[in-house]
């Protein structure tokens, strides 16, 4: 089941990442927000065979990180990011969850590039197909 959290959080970024291309900036950030929540997702299903029903980055990075110290080096990324978990989603969100309104083009490559980061940090720290393909058939 990590594999396809992994996964699905590739494929979420490689969407972010048009979204980005075409200029639709909210809708990067929006994708990026599930990206990354995917990623610890994965890895704390492959550590602990359960992971948080939470949507919150910091959240699940502090837990992650309970197997994978380095991941805390990527907290405050995840708080930048989290920052777009309603605007973005909801039209009538609470009333300052972005001082500025919906993000722009700066925030959203910044939040494609945060997710990258994450993926990129998280990916060598699950089983790769050869190594379960090792494991299954021993």
């Amino acid at each position: 089941m990590p594999k396809q959290w992994l996964e699905r959080a590739v494929e979420d970024l490689v969407v972010a990442q048009l979204l980005l291309d075409e200029e639709h900036f909210s809708h990067a950030c929006f994708l990026s927000q599930p990206s990354m929540e995917k990623a610890p997702k994965a890895l704390l299903l492959h550590v602990t065979g359960a992971c948080p029903r939470t949507h919150r980055l910091v959240d699940l990075l502090i837990e992650a990180a309970t197997s994978e110290q380095s991941l805390l080096n990527l907290l405050a990324d995840c708080a930048i990011v989290d920052q777009y978990y309603f605007p973005t989603r909801y039209p009538d969100s609470l009333p300052g969850g972005l001082a500025t309104g919906l993000p722009g083009k700066v925030e959203a490559r910044e939040a494609v590039e945060i997710a990258e980061r994450l993926l990129t940090a998280i990916t060598p720290k699950l089983p790769q197909e050869n190594e379960r393909e090792k494991t299954d058939s021993e």
